[in-house]
């Protein structure tokens, strides 16, 4: 997942954080920064293990979930919670073109959970908090607030698991739905932005110079007046010899956030200053801004003197770390 609070910027510690891997991989992360009056974005990072999943005719309890009960069930629970971990995708057989459709639930372990939906290139996702119990799903939407009760089942008769789930509410129209799980290289293909398909993070030679802006993460985070932390998010990947690279802008707050596929050519002119050009996939649009880096105290800070994501707006991001800072973990 930002931001600078002007006259906050020495003391912004960014960090990222991981909601983590389906046994291989990382698949969402958030960026949150600790701001000087104390307020703090407030997400857990979590380690890898995803096990596989596995059938069962009752499906209870997520990891997490600090049910009282002390019956026999609470064993069945924690093993319910572990098969369902990971992504579930309704679109198994789509491929990574930018039109591609996508539809996933993703289910991590501590009751995390995010739903994502779109196109390869441009798409939404709103996360949750998820329980089981018995053959319920249970999903609190963080942005609002609401519940939803779903009752599912996993059919693992055939080369993948499919969790069926009924009234499912993100395709309300069909009286149930039906998700595949996705092992983590083709989860990779779907959700390219989470998810490091060059098996690691390569940091640029002079990533702590003035005059690469490539392979970071660059953030501006708005604290808002009644609650909430608003950002926007340019993940740049390393660019090649010929100043071309990929990437992907994040607007959002850490409940629900849109993300938008793009390449772009970065070239210096000075130490401190240069161009970029940036085509967004999804749109074919093709903006052109120059950029200015400067330190603030520790912090490293690019200027776009008219950000493609701002109506052409002056705009300050905050570096907060490699394009992949986080990503990646488990291998």
């Amino acid at each position: 997942m930002l931001g600078l609070m002007a006259e906050k910027r020495r003391s912004l510690l960014p960090v990222v954080v991981v909601y983590a891997a389906l046994g291989a991989a990382a698949v969402v992360a958030a960026v949150a920064p600790r701001i000087a009056d104390n307020s703090t974005a407030e997400n857990s990072a979590a380690e890898n293990g995803a096990a596989a999943p596995t059938h069962r005719t009752a499906l209870p309890a997520v990891a997490g979930d600090h049910s009282e009960d002390g019956d026999d069930r609470d064993g069945d629970d924690q093993a319910a919670a572990r098969s369902l971990r990971g992504l579930w995708s309704r679109n198994a057989d789509a491929d990574g073109r930018d039109d591609a459709p996508v539809a996933f639930y993703y289910f991590h372990e501590g009751d995390i959970g995010l739903f994502r939906y779109g196109r390869i290139a441009y798409n939404t996702t709103n996360s949750y908090h998820w329980l089981v119990r018995g053959d319920d799903l249970e999903l609190r939407w963080n942005k609002t607030g609401a519940v939803s009760r779903l009752h599912y089942r996993i059919d693992a008769t055939g080369p993948r698991p499919v969790l069926i789930v009924d009234s499912d509410p993100k395709n309300p129209d069909a009286a149930s739905s039906r998700y595949t799980f996705v092992p983590a290289p083709d989860a990779a293909a779907r959700a390219p932005d989470l998810l490091d398909v060059d098996n690691g993070p390569v940091l640029s030679a002079n990533h702590d110079t003035l005059d690469r802006i490539d392979n970071r993460l660059w953030i501006d985070l708005k604290k808002y007046a009644a609650g909430g932390i608003g950002f926007s998010l340019w993940q740049l990947r390393g660019q090649g010899i010929d100043g071309r690279g990929t990437g992907w802008h994040h607007v959002g707050d850490f409940d629900d956030w849109s993300t938008e596929q793009l390449t772009y050519r970065s070239t210096a002119t000075s130490a401190t200053t240069g161009t970029l050009e940036v085509l967004f996939s999804w749109r074919k649009e093709r903006a052109t801004t120059t950029w200015t880096l400067r330190r603030d105290g520790e912090a490293r800070v690019v200027r776009l003197s008219s950000d493609p994501r701002d109506f052409g707006a002056v705009h300050d991001y905050v570096d907060a770390g490699p394009s992949f800072a986080g990503f990646g973990l488990g291998r």
